[in-house]
């Protein structure tokens, strides 16, 4: 793997993560937690479901020594953050965490759970009204109310609230509490200059803004009693101008632990504004918060909690080394694979499921769908998972080696089938690798080496450099055949000459394309979707100035990437001095180094080295038909079936091996085409 499984001056086992360690009165066997993440698992009232609690069971299982459950609202009455939200603020909801509780313990976890208030980030679903917040929020636009302020009873009312919250967890049997103080979420509103505008006890300076946390804290802690640990998660910056600074959190830290916190949970970034810096995306390095876990915990006197950092048990067990923090928290991690713990705690790195940052998971909770994860198409169905099974020694065809087919091709191997992979380049990958390969993106390289390992390992036998054309497949004699062949390259014309050097942007990602050494001319990128945003920055990265027509209005650009990732491509594009872009423009001609361009304002030529096409893909497949004819059971993935990210090809190619494992086709003696 990209990834060694130690770090040079570590053995495989990782010893400083296997360490226990005390919070409070409370032991936890390792130094791996689990982060809170948003499910969207739980019911439209709040309620603990079956899917939630099969859903933590997994990751208890997987060896963290603390699983922290989601936020949880402590009084609805001000809205909830999303309509699945758990919710705590009434007695009824006692019996769904003690469950929860008694789950995850089974598997010998410890438990925490977050507790929570939106503040002016309810969604306007779960309201009757406006929200409320620390001070009242008047549109630009026509001065009416967005936000209203929450009054003295009320935020007394919203401190018992946290409190009452606080006794119904610890009757269900939750080993720990903690309060979501990060993200904008409303502990922090009212820590920020920008949302506290209140000029009394609860607003005013940094101290004042300071009371409405502290005096959660107290009520929690009371709550909770000495040996029950209280956390705190912060951002340590939001990343807004005239907002919350490390230097603030600097200053902050103390008193927060002063009033009763036992642990310090480090984030970043609000929801916002800045959400990119809160759901970092995949061009964000390892490790990158650190710096911010280290200044804390300098200062903090109790154990630290690092978020979002870190991948690999390496990273986490430097950062333990080194200072940076004590408890290294996962979230996404845990969804690519809850046994994180376990295989790292026992040296098995190369079997862990890496989390590529792809946020194809979030992506769903922002269309409020449930939690899901790219890599791993059992997370978050965990209770209706079927067990791959069925193949009895049958055989099976996976034609085409991306993400879909190297996914199928293990599953079918795991139902029991006897299991061939044909890809026609000399390598795995399609297009994974053609994703991975722009700047910022080699995380995508992590999940390719983890698929070709697990094949390595498999009864699954690989065929590479071998074109299968249909007759060879029906040949070959399968008993059910799945189609991860890929998308084609969109035809789109354009008028050229003999002359004209014409590249598709696939192919130059892909390595199967080459361009002349950079020279005064530049390349011209035709195509302003993501990879044709992608294709023009990885080549100014290779020294070449680039010029980016686009068809749509530039902010426009990449329109349908991940939109964290999307974010911070947009702004890199903006501030590359070797890049032009060109937008609501069209290409009407290539002839030689000629390129002439139409612009609402009239025509204009430029010259140029060469012209990469990045005007899409399309899908399709010639194998159908002859299957079809043959009567051999088949099933289409990835992008041969629909254009979409490597998380559709991977939950389309499990969906595909469950439904052939069921098929049973009657003998065929001849199969001849």
């Amino acid at each position: 793997m990209r990834i060694p499984d130690t770090h040079p001056e570590l053995g495989p086992a990782f010893p400083l993560l296997g360490q226990p360690i005390k919070l409070a009165g409370f032991e936890l066997p390792n130094r791996v937690a689990m982060a809170a993440m948003s499910s969207g698992l739980g019911s439209p009232e709040g309620r603990v479901t079956p899917d939630s609690l099969e859903y933590y069971r997994a990751r208890a299982a997987g060896g963290a020594g603390l699983i922290t459950v989601e936020f949880t609202c402590v009084d609805t009455r001000y809205g909830r953050a999303e309509m699945a939200q758990l919710a705590l603020d009434q007695d009824e909801f006692i019996d769904g965490h003690r469950g929860l509780v008694k789950a995850m313990k089974d598997e010998g976890a410890g438990t925490a759970l977050q507790l929570h208030l939106p503040g002016q980030l309810a969604d306007p679903r779960t309201l009757q009204g406006l929200p409320s917040g620390p001070s009242i929020v008047l549109s630009r636009r026509d001065g009416t109310p967005q936000c209203l302020a929450f009054s003295e009873e009320e935020v007394h009312g919203l401190v018992r609230a946290f409190g009452s919250a606080t006794e119904r967890a610890v009757e269900a049997g939750y080993d720990a509490i903690e309060l979501h103080g990060a993200h904008g979420y409303l502990l922090m509103a009212f820590l920020s200059p920008l949302k506290n505008t209140r000029d009394d006890f609860w607003g005013g300076d940094e101290t004042r803004r300071l009371n409405f946390p502290l005096a959660v804290i107290r009520a929690v802690k009371a709550a909770l009693g000495p040996d029950k640990p209280l956390i705190y998660r912060l951002s340590s910056t939001d990343y807004l101008p005239g907002g919350i600074t490390l230097e603030d959190t600097l200053r902050i830290v103390p008193r927060l632990v002063a009033a009763g916190v036992d642990a310090i949970h480090v984030s970043t970034g609000n929801i916002e504004g800045s959400l990119d810096m809160t759901i970092d995306p995949m061009s964000m390095p390892e490790g990158w918060r650190l710096d911010h876990c280290r200044a804390i915990r300098d200062v903090a006197g109790v154990p630290v909690l690092g978020v979002g950092p870190v991948r690999w048990p390496a990273t986490g067990e430097t950062a333990i080394r080194e200072g940076a923090l004590d408890i290294v928290a996962l979230g996404r991690p845990l969804l690519a694979d809850p046994f994180w713990a376990r295989k790292a705690l026992s040296g098995r790195v190369k079997d862990i499921r890496p989390c590529t940052n792809c946020n194809w998971c979030f992506d769903r909770i922002l269309r409020h769908e449930t939690i899901a994860c790219a890599e791993n198409p059992v997370a978050g169905y965990e209770r209706i998972s079927r067990a791959l099974s069925g193949g009895g020694e049958r055989k099976a065809i996976v034609v085409g080696g991306g993400p879909g087919g190297m996914a199928a091709a293990l599953d079918f191997a795991a139902a029991g089938f006897s299991t061939e992979l044909y890809e026609t380049r000399r390598e795995l990958g399609g297009g994974l690798i053609a994703s991975a390969t722009p700047p910022l993106k080699d995380k995508l390289f992590w999940y390719l080496d983890y698929l070709k390992e697990r094949l390595a390992e498999s009864a699954v036998t690989v065929h590479c450099g071998h074109k299968l054309d249909p007759g060879a497949v029906v040949a070959l004699a399968p008993d059910v055949v799945l189609l991860a062949t890929g998308a084609r390259a969109a035809n789109f014309p354009l008028q050229t000459d003999a002359r004209a050097r014409i590249v598709s942007a696939y192919d130059l990602l892909m390595s199967e394309a080459d361009l002349p050494p950079p020279n005064t001319l530049p390349v011209v990128v035709y195509g302003g979707g993501e990879t044709g945003c992608e294709t023009a920055e990885y080549l100014t990265e290779r020294g070449y100035s680039v010029v980016l027509v686009t068809r749509s209005p530039a902010r426009q650009l990449a329109r349908s990437a991940e939109p964290m990732y999307r974010k911070q491509l947009r702004a890199r594009l903006a501030n590359n001095m070797a890049l032009t872009i060109v937008e609501n423009a069209t290409i009407a001609s290539v002839c030689g180094e000629t390129v002439r361009i139409e612009v609402a304002a009239g025509g204009m030529e430029i010259s140029c080295t060469c012209v990469v096409m990045a005007q899409g893909r399309e899908s399709g497949t010639d194998f159908d038909i002859a299957l079809s004819r043959q009567g051999i059971p088949f099933s289409v993935v990835g992008d041969a079936q629909s254009i979409g990210r490597i998380g559709d090809a991977v939950h389309a190619a499990r969906r595909a091996v469950l439904h052939l494992s069921d098929s049973h086709p009657p003998a065929r003696p001849n199969r001849g085409v």
